[in-house]
């Protein structure tokens, strides 16, 4: 028995391994993406619940700047309203100081 190839048989073997090669890979990516994709809507899920803790965090940040915005703007009228007594104040206190440390002084060298 004899068995003769040519060049064109040869060629329509290899291309039909080729693509039969082809299919399975295209059948197991399919597989593997159809996978993939049943996952996709419970990440879904947990990225949305992800973005809904930042802006809960978002929103708390926020309100803790404006109530200290606001703290820091009252104080700041206050200084600006009492800087007549501030200062009175500030004086009154150095002078009562120097007293003192003259009073102490003056004790020192008695002694």
């Amino acid at each position: 028995m004899t068995f003769t190839i040519t060049l064109d048989s040869l060629l329509k073997t290899i291309l039909l391994v080729v693509a039969i090669v082809a299919v399975i890979i295209l059948i197991v990516l399919m597989i593997k993406i159809i996978k993939a994709l049943k996952s996709v809507p419970d990440t879904l899920d947990h990225v949305h619940g992800i973005i809904d803790n930042v802006e809960t965090i978002s929103d708390a940040g926020r309100n803790v700047v404006t109530s200290a915005s606001a703290a820091i703007a009252g104080i700041k009228q206050a200084t600006d309203e009492n800087r007549g007594p501030v200062r009175a104040a500030t004086s009154f206190v150095n002078a009562v100081t120097g007293l003192v440390t003259l009073v102490k002084s003056n004790n020192s060298k008695k002694k």
